[in-house]
């Protein structure tokens, strides 16, 4: 299976993946605690800061079509410069009525900044799911960003939000949430498989690929910083040496890759 840039399509068993980009965002050094950049500049832009996505993909089987993540909408400040997913949509051949389901990670902002608009469901025919979790955390818990919390409740009250309550539930044939906390109580990832292939949506469970060479470094967003290490660790594991591809939301280009083992340090590399 190639590598993939935003915009672009490939296949996986039964599956179609399209990713698309909402714009990028950028992240400074100190985003990470502990971080020392000094083996890694080539990461930093002339800034000084990292550059990355903000990632979504579109998924189809023969009946449903699914969007995970829904970027942070049309904003633009130092940190995200978002606003172009209505755009790559259209670029990729993807209607927003066609989406029956949005599935987000998590609810930060800058990855569910799109489900509504103008008071009104961006996606009008979409589901909404994400980690029990997170419900708990930024809406009764009132956590983020108030038009995220009353844009979740606005489709509470339509009937559209469905909580992912189980550990490997089954989102639609072929993608399935796990439970991947740390960064947020509910963060999830999505597991793509079909016909043997697989990879793997890491959402924010990972910032940056950095984190497989530096795995102390932790994003300053996560509201539980040990319990995100050991989620990522666990994932570094599981991905570690067997082939499958994964991409995280803010990775540059959202260009897949595998986890390599190291010499005392994973390493990831660009298929």
């Amino acid at each position: 299976m190639p590598a993939m840039a935003p915009d672009a399509t490939m296949s996986l068993g039964d599956l179609q993946l399209i990713s698309v980009s909402d714009g990028t965002c950028k992240i400074p050094p100190e985003y990470f605690t502990g971080s020392d950049w000094s083996a890694h500049q080539g990461l930093l832009g002339p800034d000084g800061m990292f550059t990355g996505q903000l990632g979504c993909f579109v998924v189809r089987n023969s009946q449903r079509t699914v969007l995970i993540d829904a970027g942070v909408g049309p904003f633009d400040n130092q940190f995200f410069q978002g606003g172009r997913l209505p755009a790559a949509l259209d670029d990729a051949g993807v209607t927003r009525d066609e989406i029956d389901t949005v599935v987000c990670t998590h609810l930060h902002l800058d990855h569910a900044g799109w489900l509504v608009q103008d008071g009104k469901p961006f996606f009008p025919n979409a589901t909404v799911r994400f980690g029990e979790g997170d419900w708990e955390q930024f809406v009764s818990g009132g956590d983020g960003a108030d038009w995220i919390r009353e844009g979740i409740r606005l489709l509470d009250e339509q009937g559209r939000v469905e909580p992912i309550t189980r550990d490997g539930e089954s989102i639609v044939p072929g993608i399935t949430a796990r439970a991947a906390p740390g960064h947020t109580q509910g963060h999830i990832v999505l597991v793509l498989s079909s016909h043997g292939d697989r990879l793997v949506l890491l959402g924010d469970a990972v910032t940056c690929p950095v984190q497989l060479e530096e795995p102390d470094w932790q994003a300053i967003s996560d509201v539980d910083p040990a319990l995100a290490s050991r989620t990522r660790e666990a994932l570094f594991r599981e991905l570690e040496g067997t082939g499958d591809l994964a991409v995280a939301a803010h990775f540059p280009d959202l260009r897949f890759g595998r986890v390599l083992p190291g010499s005392g340090r994973r390493r990831f590399v660009v298929n």
